[in-house]
């Protein structure tokens, strides 16, 4: 497989998909309200803003698209990705970043742009889980 990042780029995406995975955690645990589970929250709102900007679109549309162009690694049985989820509800950050980077380069982005969607859209896809994200997006 074709690495579109650096192993330097990776480790900076990695750290920054785990910050903010930290920051929701610990927002979330100080927000939440009784009886909101983790399925029905809306979006993380800085991440959707990032969306939202480099996208032109509306983060919910683009997440859309997103998930049918990731379908078959992320949404579908026997997926590298759904079949992390079903094991350990959580993904591993490089093979998110591979799989995500070649969805989105096919939705025509690419270079700084790539970097920050990609972390934006694995945000979002671990903070609201899998089963989630396919069964509201795709």
């Amino acid at each position: 497989m074709t690495n579109i990042f650096t192993p330097e780029e990776i480790d900076t995406i990695t750290s920054e998909i785990d910050n903010q995975l930290s920051e929701l955690r610990t927002s979330s645990v100080s927000d939440s309200k009784e009886g909101e589970t983790e399925e029905t929250k809306a979006l993380p709102v800085k991440q959707s803003q990032v969306i939202e900007k480099m996208t032109q679109e509306n983060p919910e549309s683009f997440l859309k698209k997103f998930a049918r162009a990731a379908k078959s690694d992320l949404c579908q049985e026997g997926g590298v990705l759904n079949t992390q989820w079903k094991k350990w509800a959580d993904l591993n950050n490089q093979d998110v970043i591979d799989k995500f980077s070649i969805a989105l380069v096919a939705l025509g982005f690419s270079g700084n742009m790539l970097q920050i969607l990609v972390v934006a859209v694995a945000v979002i896809v671990i903070h609201i889980g899998v089963k989630a994200f396919c069964e509201n997006y795709s």
